[in-house]
């Protein structure tokens, strides 16, 4: 509930952003908010994947893929999400949330983001990306580039297969 202020304002303003490519890296400015904060008084560690979602949408804002998928009864969901914090974002800092598609494999589109203060990398994400259709079942990495009449290298074998390694390994 605390990112609904947020959410509503980056929905209203959609419209007036600029377009990007699916392979152009997207930025969004915001700043820290006092709901953003644990008890140790910088940005809790949960917030920093929500406040994510923003930089992908704001992406897929741009880049059309929003748009493409409300007509072809497509939606995207986070498979995994893995970050490295490097420093604390604090009460009131504005912050730049770099956000780019990697590449992808058949099924999955590998995204990174990165919050900056200033020019000082504070945190680094990874996504992983899947879409499915509102009637059921997935939309292939492929169909989705088909229908964005878009292309893109995949080249992702090292980081999708080291991806994968590690899911298998820990998380069954």
């Amino acid at each position: 509930m605390h990112m609904i202020f947020r959410t509503i304002w980056i929905f209203l303003t959609r419209r007036f952003l600029p377009k990007s490519g699916m392979n152009e890296m997207t930025e969004i400015s915001m700043r820290v908010m006092p709901t953003d904060l644990d008890y140790l008084w910088h940005v809790n560690n949960g917030v920093y994947f929500s406040l994510m979602d923003f930089g992908r949408w704001n992406m897929i804002f741009r880049n059309g893929v929003f748009d493409e998928c409300m007509k072809r009864g497509w939606y995207s969901v986070v498979a995994a999400e893995k970050i490295k914090f490097r420093k604390s974002l604090e009460l009131w800092d504005k912050f730049t949330l770099k956000t780019q598609i990697l590449g992808h494999d058949e099924k999955y589109f590998f995204i990174q983001q990165r919050f900056f203060r200033k020019d000082e990398l504070m945190a680094t994400g990874l996504v992983k990306v899947r879409f499915l259709k509102r009637a059921g079942g997935t939309v292939s990495t492929k169909e989705v580039l088909e229908g964005l009449n878009a292309t893109m290298e995949t080249n992702l074998g090292e980081l999708s297969g080291e991806w994968m390694a590690m899911e298998a390994k820990y998380f069954n």
